[in-house]
């Protein structure tokens, strides 16, 4: 009888796991600055599933770890939404600073940091609690943040400082400050950890800094408005947006140049790499679309229109 009930229970277990492995979905998450909401796009056809309402000026996004809930700050209304993937709506609303304009999840999916423009300051939501604990005071206008791969960092640009403060996640205190070019406005770490990457959108350059003492690597020039970067898991390439033109820049992060320029929509403003490598998407301000780029190919295989009104961030699950 215990065999029995034991290979039942394996059997439902497996059920389960299959069913819901099975019924995934992959998605890419827009948000609209002026539409006032988020799409939904199904990243495996390429086709928009639905719109969520959410406060004035959503702007940046990020999905949990585990793909089941999507943060997005409202600059207009000092707010991040929190939304369930599985349901696509709002779930929560947190009131934080001023201008919250970018977010990002911790790796272990226990806190949030928001970039509180306004405020010169980081709100730190509890993911728990879906509460403030923390604010955080970092350089003149911030407007990008990231993690390192191990949690015990996150990065802040600060735009008008040109550089970038350095918080410690154990302290919740910016515990050093490194200087970049003129204008750093997007940041990305490398999977491995060893290198950060950080777009100067008024020196049209991407600046590579080792980790975490911030020290230049190299300068990568040729750029234009480079305003979002992104790392492959591989961490073989970085894709760049070049924000006052229509395209992405891809580089070699073995030799740190420009291998390819690709043509997407008009002006480009974000740019997300799919959990598992395969796609890069990109946010057409202008365009009103969704580029979707194939990384073993670096060829745009799909432009998806009409997206939303002004799209300027993406986020992707699986």
């Amino acid at each position: 009888m215990c065999i029995y009930a034991s290979r039942i229970l394996n059997f439902i277990l497996f059920s389960v796991f299959y069913g819901a492995v099975a019924n995934a979905q992959p998605y890419a998450y827009v948000s609209n600055v002026s539409g006032n909401n988020v799409s939904v796009v199904n990243s495996a056809t390429n086709t928009m599933v639905t719109s969520i309402p959410v406060p004035a000026g959503p702007t940046g996004l990020a999905a949990t770890p585990d793909g089941s809930s999507v943060y997005v700050a409202s600059q207009s209304m000092n707010s991040v939404s929190v939304i369930s993937t599985s349901s696509h709506s709002v779930v929560a609303t947190i009131a934080v600073g001023s201008v919250p304009v970018a977010l990002a999840v911790s790796p272990n999916g226990t806190h949030v940091y928001v970039v509180d423009q306004g405020s010169n300051q980081v709100s730190v939501i509890d993911t728990g609690t879906k509460t403030v604990t923390a604010k955080i005071t970092v350089g003149t206008r911030p407007t990008a943040i990231a993690f390192s791969p191990d949690g015990m960092h996150a990065f802040v640009t600060n735009l008008l400082s040109s550089t970038v403060s350095v918080i410690s996640t154990a302290t919740q205190s910016v515990v050093s400050t490194f200087a970049t070019q003129y204008g750093p406005s997007a940041i990305a770490i490398a999977p491995g950890g060893a290198f950060i990457y950080v777009g100067n959108v008024y020196s049209n350059s991407v600046t590579v800094h080792n980790n975490p003492s911030g020290s230049l690597v190299k300068t990568i020039t040729g750029l234009v408005y480079p305003n979002s970067v992104a790392v492959t898991p591989t961490g073989s390439h970085v894709f760049v947006t070049n924000g006052n033109g229509a395209s992405v820049s891809v580089i070699d992060t073995s030799t740190n140049t420009v291998m390819e320029t690709l043509p997407t929509g008009s002006i480009p403003t974000s740019v997300a790499i799919s959990p598992d490598g395969k796609h890069a998407y990109v946010t057409n301000e202008f365009g009103f679309s969704l580029s979707v780029i194939d990384t073993g190919t670096n060829k745009v295989t799909a432009t998806i229109q009409r997206v939303g009104i002004y799209p300027v961030r993406v986020a992707t699950v699986l």
